[in-house]
C-alpha cells in the first residue's frame, strides 16, 4: 500500500512540476508580449510627437500668410473692408452678375479652363 501512495505522490509531483513549467512558459510569453506592446506604444507616442511638431510647423500663421500672398494673391484684411450690417443690403447687386441661361455658357468653367 505504501508503494502505491509513493507512486501516486511521485506522479502528483511530476504533474505539478509540468504544470508549473507550462505556467512559467506562458507567463514569460505574456511578459514578452507586454514588452512588445509597450515598445510599440512608445514608438507611436514618438510618431505622434513628430507629427504634432510637423503640424505646428506647417500651420504657422507666418507661413500660411506668405503662401496666401504668393499663391492666392491675398492680402491682410483692412478695417475699411468692414461695413455695418445695415449697409450690407445696399452693397449687394440687384441681380446676379451673370446669367447662365441668357448666355448659355459656363463662365466659371471658362475661367477654370483659362487657368489651366
Amino acid at each position: 500500500m505504501l508503494k502505491l501512495i509513493n507512486a501516486a505522490l511521485v506522479c502528483a509531483v511530476l504533474f505539478c512540476a509540468f504544470f508549473l513549467y507550462s505556467q512559467e512558459h506562458a507567463t514569460r510569453k505574456l511578459e514578452r508580449a507586454i514588452a512588445k506592446a509597450e515598445k510599440q506604444t512608445i514608438e507611436e507616442h514618438e510618431k505622434i510627437k513628430l507629427l504634432d511638431a510637423e503640424w505646428a510647423a506647417l500651420t504657422r500663421p507666418e507661413r500660411i500668410q506668405k503662401i496666401a500672398e504668393e499663391q492666392l494673391h491675398l492680402t491682410v484684411t483692412q478695417a475699411q473692408q468692414f461695413v455695418p450690417l445695415a449697409e450690407v443690403g445696399a452693397r449687394l447687386p440687384q441681380s446676379p452678375p451673370m446669367k447662365l441661361e441668357a448666355h448659355n455658357t459656363d463662365e466659371i468653367g471658362a475661367m477654370l479652363e483659362k487657368l489651366q
